[in-house]
């Protein structure tokens, strides 16, 4: 009996013409061999339009968008705004109302988890978001930072714009005269 170390076997390796898994030159030997398309002939955006513009959007629209400088970002301005603000609760929301130090009005928008999904709760997000901007904002006389909390169990998930809307422009216009 012979014992066959490793240090004894050859580590050359026999080479190949081509990769074992590759029947051809390109790899799959039944594709066929035509040109392709060129990049980019399809239907584009022209790069000159805005977003707004592309959407169709008036230009007027653009003024009563939601950004940034619309929205109360940190929790100490939710805090302050629920500590200081008067309180007005409806069938769907609990909505504090705290004279906003800034030029514009302000909006923050909680929906728990009790509400529903991530997808429920985006959504009343949305909805609330957009009250705002077609209705509440308009209405309002001074600046307020608003604080609108979904109550859970309260069936705002099911609740259309229309009936965000006809909900919370009487409860802000409670709110405006009391503050």
């Amino acid at each position: 009996m012979t014992a066959t170390h490793e240090k004894d076997l050859s580590t050359a390796q026999s080479q190949t013409g081509s990769h074992p898994r590759l029947s051809g030159a390109d790899g799959d030997a039944g594709r066929t061999q035509r040109a392709e398309t060129a990049a980019g002939q399809g239907p584009q955006t022209p790069g000159h339009l805005n977003s707004a513009e592309t959407a169709r959007l008036e230009p007027h629209f653009a003024a009563h968008r939601f950004t940034a400088a619309d929205r109360l970002h940190r929790r100490g301005d939710f805090l302050r705004v629920q500590a200081r603000g008067r309180r007005r609760q409806t069938p769907h929301f609990v909505i504090y109302a705290l004279r906003a130090s800034a030029p514009d009005c302000r909006l923050g928008v909680t929906v728990s988890r009790k509400v529903g999904g991530a997808v429920v709760r985006n959504r009343v997000k949305r909805r609330v978001r957009e009250a705002f901007r077609l209705r509440l904002r308009t209405q309002l006389s001074e600046p307020l930072d608003l604080v609108v909390i979904a109550r859970a169990g309260s069936g705002v998930a099911e609740a259309r714009l229309t009936e965000i809307c006809d909900e919370l422009v009487p409860a802000l216009a409670g709110l405006e005269h009391r503050s």
